[in-house]
């Protein structure tokens, strides 16, 4: 009897040991599947970022025996084209040349984030099939690159490349809040295409970084943005909010201060006079953690990886702050970074009813047969604000260009913008000028256009930013884009 049952017992125990295995088997194989599916999907919508490094041997290899495809903006005027001996060629116009630079790229590569680099998946052939191949060899033809159309206005780019204040540093960036698609996105300094000794003797311009999308700066009080959403989330009864400003709040060991008092003033009246005392007292109600969970929705901390562009992570401090640190934070100061393509985001998904929609460059990819690629579709919308909060954001913005620090926004001809101001200080003594910054867009759907504009140490948002955004919008407007 004692046999029998050992043996009964053995073959019990294999039997556990043979499901574990299957088991095992069965959630390797799930693993392995889900490993090749997001491989595939990552080479599909994120497969520039492979081809992209200006080191890669295969770009410089297939430039070789590839003629590259023309470049064009949304309404075919060209960017850049080559010609039968594969030299690269740029736009007549030195101005067109300098207000795309960045967009575009250069013949080297040195701007990684340039089209020419980032898209020569398309522009060199990578994406061509096996019978196109074929087929340029049966008839002797020399392989071609697809021809890409930008959604970027060349026109715009260089009104907003001339306007913008002489010898300062910054971006503009433009976006159709409905679609997505980039209008304009302008970065100052730039340089010329066809003189790239000049622009590699002189990097530390930085010319050669593309500002609105590279571009990390303390955003200001556009920041009261994301303060203002996260409040109305979180706090109760703030229609009954008041605060008497006095111009300065103490707070741990510091006081935020303002130029001059505002008096006894609603949270409306706050933003509109964009008002830091008020605004730091509503972080210390708030607490880092409701704060830094709103930030975050508005993507703050996100690695954005997007299809058609390299944007950087806007960051937003989520450690355990100090009082005085998260009052500064609560108004874009101290450790609070953005790129200026986020905020523009940010005020497109306030105009869009709380949706943030994928920003897209590209807009069509024709093959050398004349046939049409088809583009990585865009990811659905990621909410990012409940439908309430961004209505009532958008009436706050309004009131800020109506009869706030945003006054040199307004447009005539019954286009309402909506925007927020900022003014980011960058030295602890206040001798260097702060950013200036404006965000915003056009309320009416017949002109869906968004804006950001930094100027590095341009001074007062107000007064440096927000005529420099009215007149993209008003120029977008005319241009009918």
């Amino acid at each position: 009897m004692k046999k029998i049952f050992s043996a009964h017992k053995g073959g019990g125990f294999i039997k556990v040991i043979k499901r574990r295995m299957r088991f095992l088997t069965i959630l390797l194989l799930l693993l392995f599947a889900l490993t090749a599916a997001y491989f595939c999907y990552s080479v599909y919508f994120y497969g520039g970022r492979w081809v992209a490094n200006p080191y890669n041997p295969r770009i410089n290899n297939q430039k070789q025996h590839v003629l590259m495809g023309t470049l064009t903006d949304r309404t075919g005027t060209v960017l850049a084209c080559s010609d039968e001996d594969g030299v690269r060629h740029y736009s007549n116009r030195p101005e067109t040349r300098r207000a795309v630079c960045q967009v575009v790229g250069d013949p080297g590569g040195k701007v990684s984030t340039g089209v020419e680099t980032f898209h020569a998946q398309y522009m060199l052939g990578f994406k061509s099939s096996l019978f196109e191949r074929l087929g340029d060899a049966f008839f002797g033809r020399t392989q071609r690159g697809d021809d890409v159309q930008l959604t970027i206005s060349e026109s715009l780019s260089r009104y907003i490349s001339a306007e913008f204040p002489k010898d300062k540093r910054g971006a503009v960036v433009v976006l159709n809040y409905q679609t997505g698609e980039i209008l304009s996105m302008v970065s100052m300094p730039q340089f010329d295409p066809m003189d790239m000794e000049d622009a590699l003797a002189d990097q530390e311009a930085g010319a050669l970084i593309n500002r609105a999308t590279q571009g990390l700066y303390p955003p200001g009080s556009t920041f009261k943005i994301v303060t203002m959403a996260s409040a109305l989330q979180n706090l109760p009864d703030l229609n009954s909010f008041m605060f008497d400003c006095t111009g300065y709040y103490p707070v741990g060991s510091f006081s935020v201060t303002e130029s001059s008092a505002h008096g006894l003033q609603t949270l409306s009246d706050a933003f509109a006079h964009s008002c830091n005392t008020t605004f730091a007292a509503l972080s210390q109600e708030l607490g880092y953690t409701m704060l830094g969970e709103t930030a975050e929705q508005m993507g703050f901390n996100e690695n954005f990886m997007f299809s058609d562009l390299i944007v950087y992570n806007s960051s937003y401090p989520i450690d355990h702050l100090s009082p005085d640190d998260l009052a500064w934070s609560s108004v874009g100061q101290g450790r609070v970074l953005a790129t200026p393509m986020h905020m523009a985001l940010i005020a497109s998904a306030i105009a869009n009813n709380g949706v943030l929609c994928e920003p897209r460059l590209l807009q069509k990819i024709t093959t050398p047969q004349g046939g049409e690629r088809s583009l990585p579709s865009s990811r659905t919308g990621k909410r990012i604000l409940p439908e309430q909060i961004s209505a009532r954001l958008e009436q706050e913005m309004i009131r800020v260009v109506k009869d706030g620090t945003g006054k040199r926004a307004a447009l005539s001809n019954g286009y309402v913008v909506a925007g927020k101001t900022g003014s980011a200080e960058v030295s602890n003594d206040k001798m260097i000028p702060p950013h200036a910054w404006f965000v915003g867009y056009i309320t009416n759907d017949n002109a869906p256009y968004a804006v950001c504009v930094l100027v590095e140490n341009g001074g007062s948002g107000g007064k440096v930013a927000a005529p420099l955004a009215r007149k993209a919008l008003q120029k977008a407007i005319n241009l009918g884009l």
